[in-house]
């Protein structure tokens, strides 16, 4: 049904229409019979109807159907760690910082600038004026404004991420980059008292110079802080609505928001509906009116609500496994839909550096050398690229796609260097060797694979010893086996995401290994701004890692399959949880 104001004018522009014909049909009566009459009129009254329905589609087609992937844990930034949450946060609640979906780039969003002390350790943002706090209210359905959003509103938001009556589970993540930190989360509720509570937050590293302006101090240089405030954690909270509706403040009808969208729906278990914010500062450049977000948690399922129509893409969260995309890639339809873009995970075999053989760089080198990347990415992991080295192209001061880094396949190099250890087959050969690996279907058929590439090319035998992850995480700490198998993933789009888990003292560290010119190369990299300088210092790092002390055999770097609809106009999100839905549109 048309609205009334539309009919209205659909019945005006038919009347000028049949105006505009009755001269011509005066002048040449002879020519229009009754069947040419009858004609006339229905050829006006099609184009009418095709001007209705074409605007009645324009009217649906503002709305977008994706998939999460499932239901959020939490809509508030402080307690959420999956990435159902994270993209649905990331929707309605602003942070100091944006990130360029493809490139992981900085860019403005609530601050419009920031600088950085010569040491390092402070950093300033500028915040906009025009971002303001709203409420979507659900009885009248309209977004009502409340305030501005100021430098308080901040400081109040990274002080609830790190106080333990909040309970974040992420805050460990960057607590001993800012000051005083740790010392607020080492606090026990219990026998703290409010007065020190309040002590503690005024030593935090964060204060509101003013209302646009918003202080961090560091407790050592971070070149890389602009990404991570842009994560979810540290994105604006409103103080008003948490302290009067406690744990449901983030339920439609009480939170208040400040992004692009606000909680219009939340029907828990099927699905979140997002309503354009008309109130933000930048809602000209939004092109989607509504973003309805299913709950689909089965890939099967998802795709095939997909094949009838009920979805326009698979994404934000609703990924394809290896078996369908094969399928798809023989659709005559669908393969045209069909996307496969990297994902900032990276995937490597680590080497017990204290036990020996692996504790000669000969050895290392050999079984890197004898792994076929190529061909195990192809054939088994199927959705990834062979990795060169450890954080993957893509993410921001990371290295490029081309740089020849690493050590290449080439089982004639392999055995040269199993030669020159003195491991010559028949006087000394090489012990058994055991690879570990948490049980897992896909992990445990790719260490087969490589198990048997090993005995192929080096002539050793492999043992795949496999244990479920905590058990298998207890081993890492205590014993690690011979080689260990390990994945990481970004959380924050930059390489010093990845930088820091091979440095000495890291408890992500299991090879047991340490070099103080890997530590000194990850350390200028923090210190550095230019983005040049940082991607060599990053450069330098991954060559002592991966080449020159063969810590680690990079495998694979991730990618994900998804399906979007032609008339989809997006972005693809190299950070799970990062689409920027927003800037989204129909074409």
């Amino acid at each position: 049904m048309l609205p009334l104001s539309r009919m209205r004018r659909l019945t005006a522009d038919r009347r000028r229409l049949t105006a505009d014909c009755r001269p011509l049909i005066a002048v040449h009566r002879s020519l229009f019979t009754a069947p040419a009459r009858f004609f006339c009129i229905c050829l006006l009254t099609s184009i009418l109807a095709l001007t209705a329905c074409r605007s009645a589609a324009q009217t649906i087609a503002r709305e977008l159907r994706l998939n999460l992937g499932g239901e959020p844990a939490t809509l508030d930034p402080a307690l959420a760690t999956d990435p159902e949450s994270q993209q649905v946060i990331r929707m309605i609640l602003l942070s100091l910082v944006d990130t360029d979906p493809a490139t992981g780039a900085p860019q403005h969003a609530l601050a419009t600038s920031w600088a950085v002390s010569p040491d390092g350790l402070i950093w300033e943002f500028k915040l906009r004026g025009d971002a303001l706090w709203v409420r979507y209210n659900p009885a009248n359905d309209r977004v009502e404004q409340k305030r501005a959003v100021t430098a308080s509103d901040v400081v109040y938001s990274v002080r609830r991420v790190f106080d333990p009556r909040v309970s974040s589970g992420f805050a460990s993540t960057f607590a001993s980059l800012l000051r005083g930190a740790e010392q607020l989360r080492a606090a026990d509720p219990r026998k703290t008292s409010d007065a020190t509570f309040e002590q503690l937050f005024a030593a935090l590293g964060v204060q509101a110079m003013d209302d646009a302006t918003v202080r961090f101090t560091l407790t050592r240089p971070a070149s890389y802080f602009p990404s991570i405030v842009s994560a979810w954690l540290v994105r604006t909270q409103p103080r008003e609505t948490i302290e009067e509706n406690g744990v449901v403040w983030t339920e439609p009808g009480k939170i208040w928001t400040n992004g692009p969208y606000v909680l219009e729906r939340w029907s828990h278990g099927r699905e979140i509906v997002l309503k354009k914010n008309d109130a933000w500062y930048d809602a000209g450049a939004v092109r989607i009116a509504r973003i309805r977000l299913a709950m689909i948690p089965d890939s099967a399922t998802a795709l095939e609500q997909y094949r009838n129509g009920n979805l326009d893409s698979l994404d934000p969260r609703g990924g394809l496994s290896a078996d369908a995309v094969d399928h798809l890639r023989e659709d005559p339809v669908l393969n045209k839909h069909l996307q496969i873009v990297p994902s900032l995970c990276s995937h490597y075999y680590g080497f017990n550096t204290t036990k020996a053989p692996f504790n000669e760089l000969l050895v290392r080198k050999a079984f890197t050398a004898a792994l076929d990347r190529e061909t195990l990415t192809t054939s088994v992991v199927k959705l990834g690229e062979p990795a060169r080295w450890f954080a993957r192209s893509g993410l921001y001061a990371s290295l490029d796609i081309s740089d020849t880094l690493g050590i290449p396949f080439n089982a004639n190099q392999a055995r040269e260097y199993l030669r020159q250890a003195g491991y010559d087959g028949r006087v000394k050969r090489l012990p058994i060797i055991t690879l570990g690996v948490n049980s897992n279907e896909t992990h445990e058929q790719i260490a087969e694979t490589v198990a048997q590439m090993w005995k192929n090319n080096l002539n050793v035998e492999v043992r795949v010893n496999k244990l479920d992850w905590k058990n298998y995480l207890l081993q890492l700490r205590d014993d690690p086996p011979h080689i260990f198998r390990l994945g990481y993933c970004a959380y924050y789009p930059d390489a010093a995401n990845f930088g820091s888990v091979f440095k000495s003292k890291s408890p992500d560290n299991f090879t047991r290994w340490s070099v103080s010119a890997f530590d000194q190369a990850i350390d200028a990299a923090a210190r550095e701004v230019d983005i040049g300088r940082r991607r060599a210092f990053y450069r330098a790092a991954e060559k002592i890692l991966v080449e020159d002390n063969a810590v680690i055999t990079p495998l694979w770097w991730s990618s994900r399959a998804s399906l979007t609809r032609p008339s989809v106009e997006r972005t693809y999100a190299i950070v799970d949880g990062y689409e920027r839905l927003e800037t989204w549109g129909f074409r």
